[in-house]
């Protein structure tokens, strides 16, 4: 998966049309560019807990130079639920400092900062005279229970076709679970954060099967001798609508489609602060 900025841009104009019979020129508005946010933690792995900041592009003049949002302070706080209220540790508050501002900016990172299951999160970014605000929280952890595969062979030549891969959990009696899925073909070592893990991703909840085994199979076939590295992430309802929206306007057909409204989790700006709870497993497919 790129960055969600890819997808803003496409979205950040909306252009009506009329038919006449006399020939006219038309101006096309230019979209005001706006903050985008892409920021993760999870309680797995700390080096995957960062705060992106770049900006939105009118679809008809992308200038990817001024993409990058430098120079903000950003601060990332934990929380526990109260009841209704959060009770903030405001005196472990983490800076997430810019770690490359002349060479990759706009990644904000800190190396002491983890996530843990059942605690909330504050995001607050101050760039540009603005002030942006996120909460997410990290769900309880639905683990997987196993990934296996299945081999096809095509009857038409009694040749092989590949693997196809299942995963398997149990899905809580509890309702109100959701999740984001996404896998990578491939070594951990090439990751470069979640967008990365783009072979595949989606989300889906459990709004009409619960208490049960559940076990789903991915359309894709995978070849012999691939590695794939699975990810389960438990996510909040806010997080969840948020990359459902992403998804309905990253498929949506391009600018001059009808306009799909990303359901964003910050205020002051564009985009998601999601708190995952993440369960991996890893599928090695050998030759027959």
């Amino acid at each position: 998966m790129k960055s969600i900025k890819y997808t803003i841009a496409c979205l950040a104009v909306a252009i009506g049309f009329s038919s006449c019979e006399k020939d006219i020129d038309v101006a096309l508005p230019s979209a005001q560019s706006e903050i985008v946010v892409e920021a993760y933690i999870n309680q797995l792995d700390p080096l995957f807990n960062y705060v992106i900041l770049t900006r939105s592009v009118d679809y008809f003049n992308p200038n990817v130079n001024v993409i990058s949002v430098s120079g903000a302070q950003v601060y990332i706080t934990e929380g526990q639920a109260n009841g209704r209220d959060t009770v903030w540790d405001t005196a472990n508050k983490k800076q997430m400092v810019e770690i490359a501002p002349d060479s990759i900016p706009g990644i904000y990172f800190n190396f002491g900062l983890t996530g843990k299951i059942g605690y909330v999160y504050k995001l607050e970014i101050d760039v540009e005279g603005k002030h942006i605000f996120g909460v997410t929280t990290i769900p309880q952890l639905v683990p997987l229970d196993s990934i296996t595969s299945s081999f096809r062979v095509n009857p038409d030549n009694n040749k092989d076709t590949g693997y196809f891969m299942t995963i398997h959990f149990f899905e809580p009696l509890a309702t109100g679970n959701n999740y984001r899925y996404m896998y990578r073909i491939g070594a951990d070592t090439a990751y470069f954060g979640w967008g990365s893990i783009s072979d595949d991703y989606g989300v889906f909840n459990d709004e009409t099967i619960n208490g049960v085994y559940r076990s789903f199979t991915f359309g894709r076939r995978f070849g012999f001798s691939d590695t794939v590295n699975f990810y389960l992430n438990s996510v909040d309802r806010p997080a969840y609508n948020f990359w459902d929206s992403y998804d309905d306007a990253r498929f949506n057909g391009g600018p001059f489609a009808t306009p799909v409204q990303l359901k964003s989790t910050v205020r002051g700006a564009i985009g998601s602060f999601t708190g995952m709870a993440v369960s991996k497993r890893r599928l090695i497919l050998t030759p027959r």
